[in-house]
């Protein structure tokens, strides 16, 4: 069976052949939304021709493309779009597995995108960005699907771990700011409901406040109760007893903060936004999404597929969706919502060729994140400051050394702050409890990967260096050890110059000279506190980087 969407080409591109399966779905965006020049223009200007930009995205149940063409000195348009269903998440959350047809089927889609980047002049230096979905890790032939694709494409897929998808929804989120002023001055949650997880980040006057990740996903949730045979319990209400649990922890989460705006985004509620908004507007409220979620859950997906243009993977699925979505309204006794109308796999593949880089305002949120969770657990918090501005002075003045990069930076400015959070437990090896503390706790923006890392950045700001013998060190790849090696070497020398936890040293001023790293501290005239601490804690520097750690004061 045909999906309704394949019907409707919305586009003036030529696609090559593409076998197709009962259940796909092809969309395509009008050429004419790209603003092309032109010829007569071109050639009384001389600009360079325009050069194409891909990306694509393997998700949960489509494969699609975006195409933008950027012109000179013409403001970039939304590009060429291109959708096919496929059943990724179905088959993951079911089977436990990716079955074989679905992975042919996947390449075929592939190839069949490579041969249009062709024809529309795609040469082998036109950067092309391919992610696949974050639940793929849980495939457990995730490897053969890729390798697959990497053979029978030449293309090579990266899975999009927690740390990008949340850099995603925050760049979603950062143009909701922009569209809807009211957010700016009133405490909204926005939540993302995704395939196997659902993100909820707290906005308090534009900034975030708290942020969460639950277990909690639209096929994660459907997929194992597909087929139920109780003809006597609705769907509905299977859904609601599933769930019962990580929405009894939002609330938790989340039933104090004052939430007065809910902004809900994700794959399947974006498709049905045009239904519970009026056109041009996102602001909806309870009581709309409650009645489209009684309707649709009273139609075959057939009549989904019909009335609103789903294509049979989406219409299986937008149940769990709508009933997830409601219950978070529901028990957080939400009334207003805000749901984007704007096409939401088109605004991931936009966002995908910048999503990793570190903008200003992203490190921000990370860090506020990370001061949070400092709070939580009492650090003292000049301490931390003053750790964390050392650290980042010894980081900037010695990049010649180490040669890491923004990321690495800021996971240091991380562990910084919350390196000494384990004395709410004990003061006694209090390095090994901020360490725990650390790697059972969210920090936005850092993917569970980073938070490994951070926590073991803390762990080795005292005491035991990084040994072979501990498991989790061991268990990283040899890069990862030298950077929390790096990292944690940087990290003693700013931890042992404020031993006395009085702040006193102000500026400080790095020379290297033979064997030596020349620590200079303006405006001191006694350091014997901290050349103490550095005994203890320059080792590892120096086992690192080869120099040994000399403190001068002002003379």
């Amino acid at each position: 069976m045909a999906d309704a969407s394949t019907d409707t080409l919305r586009a003036k591109l030529t696609l090559p052949a593409i076998p197709a399966s009962n259940a796909n779905a092809l969309i395509l965006s009008p050429a004419s939304t790209i603003d092309r020049p032109s010829s007569q223009s071109t050639h009384m200007t001389q600009n360079p021709p325009p050069t194409l930009q891909a990306a694509i995205h393997i998700g949960a149940c489509s494969v699609s493309l975006l195409v933008v063409e950027k012109h000179p000195n013409v403001e970039e348009g939304p590009g060429d779009f291109l959708e096919q269903s496929i059943p990724l998440g179905r088959d993951i959350f079911r089977r436990g597995a990716i079955r074989r047809n679905t992975i042919e089927r996947c390449v075929k889609i592939l190839n069949g995108y490579r041969e249009t980047l062709k024809e529309l002049g795609a040469t082998e230096d036109t950067p092309i960005r391919a992610v696949a979905t974050n639940i793929l890790s849980e495939a457990k032939n995730s490897d053969t699907f890729l390798n697959r694709i990497r053979i029978g494409c030449d293309l090579n897929v990266e899975t999009i771990d927690e740390g990008e998808m949340t850099r995603l929804i925050y760049l979603k989120t950062r143009r909701r700011l922009r569209d809807t002023p009211s957010m700016k001055k009133r405490t909204a949650l926005v939540v993302h409901v995704g395939p196997g997880n659902t993100r909820a980040l707290l906005f308090k006057n534009g900034r975030i406040s708290d942020y969460s990740n639950y277990r909690l996903g639209v096929y994660r949730t459907g997929e194992p109760l597909a087929g139920n045979g109780d003809s006597d319990i609705s769907q509905n209400k299977l859904i609601r007893e599933h769930i019962r649990s990580q929405i009894s922890q939002i609330h938790h989460d989340y039933i104090d903060a004052g939430v007065e705006e809910l902004v809900i985004i994700g794959y399947e509620i974006q498709h049905l936004a045009h239904e519970l908004a009026k056109p041009g507007k996102t602001k909806s409220n309870y009581r709309a999404l409650a009645d489209l979620s009684h309707e649709i859950s009273h139609m075959t997906e057939e009549n989904r597929v019909k009335n609103y243009q789903l294509d049979y993977h989406t219409a299986h699925s937008v149940i769990t969706a709508l009933e997830m979505n409601l219950a978070i309204a529901e028990t957080l006794q939400v009334e207003t919502l805000r749901v984007p109308g704007s096409d939401y796999e088109r605004g991931l593949l936009l966002d995908l060729p910048t999503s990793q880089s570190l903008s200003d305002g992203f490190q921000k949120e990370v860090l506020r994140s990370a001061e949070s969770l400092a709070r939580k657990f009492r650090v003292h918090r000049s301490h931390s400051a003053q750790v964390t501005r050392l650290s980042e002075t010894l980081y900037d003045q010695t990049r010649e050394l180490h040669q890491l990069g923004e990321h690495d930076a800021l996971l240091l400015k991380c562990a910084a702050i919350i390196h000494e959070c384990g004395n709410h437990i004990s003061t006694r090896a209090h390095h090994k409890h901020s360490h725990y503390i650390i790697r059972h706790s969210e920090i936005f923006g850092l993917a569970q990967k980073d938070i490994t890392l951070v926590a073991l950045i803390a762990r080795y700001h005292r005491k035991s260096e990084p040994r072979l013998s501990h498991q989790e060190y061991r268990s990283l790849n040899a890069q990862d050890r030298m950077r929390v090696s790096k990292l944690a070497a940087i990290l003693r020398i700013a931890d042992a110059l404020d031993r006395s936890h009085s702040s006193r040293i102000g500026d400080i001023r790095i020379r290297i000279d033979k064997q030596k790293l020349h620590i200079d501290l303006l405006g001191i005239t006694d350091a014997s506190a901290e050349r103490q601490a550095m005994r203890s804690k320059a080792s590892l520097f120096q086992d690192i980087y080869g120099l040994t750690v000399s403190l001068h004061e002002s003379r």
